[in-house]
C-alpha cells in the first residue's frame, strides 16, 4: 500500500511539472513581434531582433530610420523564450547601457493596447503582443533564422 501511494504522489509531482513546464512554454509561444505596419517587409531576422533589442542595432537596414524598440513590462517570458535571458537580465543589461553610453532604452508600456497605439503612431516602432491582442494597428513580422 504504501508503494502505491508513494508511486501515485510521485506520478501528481510529475504531472504538475510537466503541466507547469507546459503553461510556461505557451506564455512565451504566444507572443509574437509587431512592427508600425509602414515597415517594409513581413520578417525580421532573430539576430536582428537580439540587436534591437540589446540596443546594439539602431537603425533599420534599408530605410534608414530610427528603431525605437518597444517593451511590454508584463510579458517577462518573452525575454527568456528569444534571448536566454530574464526580464530583470535584461533591466540590468539597459541600465548598464544607457550609464555606459547613453544609449536610449526601450520605450515600456504595461498594456497591449499602449503597445499597440505606440508602434501604430512611430513608424519605426517594433514591439512584442500575444497574438490575441494584435489588431490591424500594426503588422506582425516573423522571425527568421
Amino acid at each position: 500500500m504504501k508503494r502505491w501511494c508513494s508511486m501515485a504522489a510521485l506520478s501528481a509531482i510529475i504531472l504538475a511539472a510537466c503541466t507547469i513546464f507546459s503553461v510556461a512554454q505557451s506564455d512565451n509561444s504566444e507572443y509574437v513581434v509587431v512592427a508600425n505596419k509602414q515597415m517594409q517587409g513581413n520578417t525580421i531576422g532573430r539576430a536582428a531582433l537580439k540587436g534591437i533589442y540589446l540596443r546594439e542595432v539602431k537603425n533599420w537596414g534599408n530605410s534608414g530610420g530610427k528603431i525605437i524598440p518597444v517593451d511590454l513590462s508584463t510579458a517577462k517570458g518573452f525575454y527568456q523564450n528569444l534571448f536566454g535571458k530574464s526580464y530583470v537580465q535584461m533591466q540590468a543589461y539597459w541600465l548598464s547601457m544607457r550609464i555606459k553610453y547613453s544609449v536610449e532604452l526601450p520605450i515600456s508600456k504595461n498594456d497591449a493596447e499602449s503597445v499597440k497605439q505606440f508602434i501604430a503612431d512611430n513608424k519605426g516602432a517594433i514591439g512584442f503582443l500575444k497574438n490575441s491582442d494584435v489588431d490591424d494597428r500594426v503588422k506582425i513580422l516573423k522571425i527568421v533564422n
